[in-house]
């Protein structure tokens, strides 16, 4: 079991995601994110917000095409996969959304 710290600890399962998803806050994705050597921007939490609401109204974290025509839903046509891959720094844009946004880790994500 990891923990994060903050003001509180959090519990981590072992892949790295909050158990509890309500325990989320945008404070608590920055001191994820800067584990990792990145710097959430108010860009960043937009996404994140999305991210949770994807959640919030089907019930899983989703796979990176589900995601991303969500995000395009949400947030407009400026979104992509690359993008999202560049602003987050990472290749598992799915897997990395869902995990700093205190969401499990999607289903299909090895």
């Amino acid at each position: 079991m990891n923990h994060i710290t903050s003001e509180h600890e959090l519990l981590l399962d072992h892949d790295g995601h909050l158990q509890n998803y309500l325990d989320w806050t945008p404070e608590i994705a920055q001191i994820m994110a800067q584990k990792e050597g990145l710097t959430l921007t108010p860009a960043h939490i937009t996404i994140l917000f999305a991210v949770q609401k994807f959640y919030q109204q089907f019930g899983y974290a989703p796979a990176t095409r589900p995601l991303i025509k969500f995000l395009i839903k949400e947030l407009g046509d400026q979104i992509s996969n690359a993008q999202l891959m560049q602003d987050f720094q990472t290749g598992l844009v799915a897997r990395t959304l869902a995990r700093l946004a205190g969401l499990p880790k999607p289903a299909n994500c090895l």
